[in-house]
């Protein structure tokens, strides 16, 4: 297990081992130094939808920081990218 600072590299690492999704708590106020967990959705597409209209908790506002790898990979550049992920090896 470890913290890895998040770029293009980790993210592809990320999808060879299957996540596709980087998530970070809400009230995470330092977004350059924001600690991300990586997990794996079957279809990101359906639980973003499932987000915006079910939430994920019963209180506005309290959804998760999203960050979808793919997306991060063909929009955001290398320098863009912020904070850490946990990576369990």
């Amino acid at each position: 297990m470890r913290f890895a600072k998040v770029n293009h590299s980790v993210l592809k690492e990320l999808q060879r081992k299957g996540y596709n999704v980087l998530i970070a708590p809400a009230d995470c106020e330092d977004t350059a130094n924001v600690t991300w967990k990586a997990i794996a959705v079957p279809n990101v597409f359906e639980w973003l939808v499932a987000l915006d209209c079910e939430g994920i908790t019963a209180v506005p506002f309290e959804e998760p920081n999203i960050l979808v790898i793919q997306d991060a990979l063909n929009n955001i550049k290398e320098e863009d990218l912020n904070g850490s992920v946990f990576i369990e090896d």
